[in-house]
């Protein structure tokens, strides 16, 4: 059995050990989730993209008119016998 002040080291040698592993950790976490949000910032950014470039709603090319023809009211006299 060591002295108290031999104990005292190992433990804070131990709890520096487990806050650099908790540090490493928090590192690994953040870089993957930084890397999942660049992904989808990445992924949704081509899709806007691509909408904009082969889109199928064109608002650029001409509108063509319809002509309607005129109809004019059935001018001639009803034929009453009588």
């Amino acid at each position: 059995m060591g002295t108290a002040k031999r104990e005292r080291q190992k433990a804070n040698r131990a709890l520096k050990h487990q806050q650099e592993v908790q540090a490493v950790s928090r590192r690994k976490l953040f870089r993957n989730v930084a890397i999942g949000v660049a992904g989808v910032v990445a992924l949704v950014l081509f899709v806007w993209i691509a909408s904009n470039i082969v889109g199928g709603d064109d608002d650029n090319a001409p509108v063509t008119p319809v002509t309607i023809p005129a109809t004019t009211p059935d001018t001639t006299p009803a034929t009453t016998d009588g």
